[in-house]
């Protein structure tokens, strides 16, 4: 009987996997090796947070005259005082509370933006009284009137058929 070269390859890599087999059934590689401990090295001392320097509002004020991302940003226009007391087309549009600072950011119905802090009157007579980051309350004459930021909503589900391949046979 003559055992081809190929078979012989085949046997011998058999074998070689029985005994890893056997050597694995009798504990071979059953102890673990752990590397050696290391000394305990140093974490450095955990600094406390440096806290954030308050602004006056004289500061803070600047932030609006100059331009901060836009070299085309102009300062709030000041304007006299309006005829009207309503607060008809003013629109919430944004609420800045930092601290003690606390404005509302608005766009009249000429679409002018203003910016009013906390206790300070619009142009026609209302007073911000109260600020939450969602609501502006305003007071004039005993009045009160309640701003809210608009709620963005998704748009309404689409009508359209939805989108069917056509039928192929596979080939």
């Amino acid at each position: 009987m003559r055992v081809e070269r190929g078979n012989l390859i085949l046997m011998a890599v058999a074998a070689a996997l029985g005994a890893v087999f056997v050597s694995l059934i009798l504990g071979a590689g059953r102890a673990e090796h752990w590397l050696p401990v290391d000394a305990p090295r140093e974490r450095p001392a955990k600094a406390e947070p440096q806290p954030l320097p308050t602004l006056t509002a004289q500061e803070l004020g600047l932030s609006w005259q100059q331009s901060i991302f836009s070299p085309e940003r102009k300062p709030d226009l000041v304007t006299g005082k309006g005829e009207t007391a309503a607060l008809q087309g003013v629109v919430l549009t944004g609420v800045v509370i930092d601290g003690q600072a606390q404005w509302a950011l608005l766009r009249l119905a000429n679409q002018r933006t203003l910016k009013v802090a906390l206790g300070k009157a619009l142009d026609n007579g209302w007073v911000l009284t109260e600020l939450s980051p969602l609501q502006a309350t305003f007071m004039y004459r005993g009045q009160t009137r309640q701003l809210s930021l608009p709620v963005l909503r998704l748009p309404p589900p689409s009508t359209a058929p939805v989108i069917t391949l056509p039928n192929v046979p596979r080939p």
